[in-house]
């Protein structure tokens, strides 16, 4: 066995599954695209199609939204989307199911959002390993504090699931230190102030920021909120490890009326994507 494949053989076996996958695209010099879509959304039948023509576009993991009532860090398409899935009857469990039916088939490393109230009412132990046994290999708790998840870590280092902690412009340094050491897979770089959405440019503090996180971490950095276009994308994309991206993929589907023709503007836009990341 060469030294190439010895090495690949490495990656395969060390690691979750996120941090194989990212270990994977930085051996090949690629960014991760990381797209988000609501479980539920426009319907369950038609979520499954939004995410079989994003797992066959090529992204790398993808991120499933379990419909809150109150999602706050969430913008106005985002939680629009989660309000049709809660309608549609969507709970926790027919997440779980989800991802388990998506496992039957897919591979592709699958981090789940979920808010914490929901998560503590379901019964935190219970939650993970549901979420595990489904197939789920991350978990993102957008509203979390560092210093709460300090008080859970042993839960969710059972949980067998990668926790993706999120990192904000406003962290200080030894802040920033605290969420590297306690994270799992990738950091979650919120690229600027405020909630989800479409935005027309990135901030200027974005490079600095990214900076000062690749001091106090090795893990990879993930950057999202407000990222809309190929542009941006090859604006950032030398600068991070990877892409998130979720408004705007769901803004595609919800212009459209007819979701045929909004899936295959969503193909067209994903391959684009992931060809600037390539």
């Amino acid at each position: 066995m060469d030294r190439t494949a010895m090495e690949e053989k490495d990656i395969e076996i060390n690691g979750s599954p996120i941090s194989r996958t990212f270990k994977r695209l930085n051996r090949k010099g690629h960014s991760a695209f990381i797209p988000f879509i609501t479980c539920g959304f426009p319907d369950m039948a038609g979520f499954m199609r939004i995410y079989g023509v994003l797992d066959s576009c090529g992204a790398d993991i993808i991120e499933i939204g379990i419909p809150f009532s109150d999602p706050l860090a969430d913008g106005p398409v985002i939680q629009k989307t989660s309000k049709i899935a809660i309608d549609n009857g969507i709970t926790t469990d027919s997440v779980f199911e989800a991802v388990a039916n998506i496992r039957e088939k897919s591979s592709t490393p699958i981090i789940l959002l979920a808010y914490f109230n929901m998560i503590y009412k379901y019964g935190i132990e219970n939650f993970l390993t549901n979420a595990s046994d489904s197939g789920a290999d991350g978990i993102i708790i957008p509203d979390l504090p560092l210093e709460e998840y300090e008080k859970y870590d042993a839960c969710f280092r059972a949980g067998n699931m990668d926790n993706i902690m999120i990192a904000s412009l406003t962290s200080d340094d030894g802040r920033l230190a605290r969420i590297g050491k306690a994270g799992r897979g990738f950091l979650y770089c919120v690229s600027l102030k405020g909630v989800t959405g479409v935005r027309s440019g990135l901030s200027h503090e974005l490079e600095d920021f990214l900076k000062r996180l690749r001091s106090f971490t090795t893990l990879p950095l993930a950057v999202g909120f407000g990222i809309s276009t190929p542009e941006q994308v090859k604006a950032i994309k030398d600068r991070c490890d990877g892409i998130i991206m979720g408004s705007k993929i769901l803004d595609i589907l919800i212009k459209e009326e007819d979701f045929d023709k909004g899936l295959k503007k969503l193909e067209a836009f994903v391959k684009e994507i992931i060809k600037q990341l390539r």
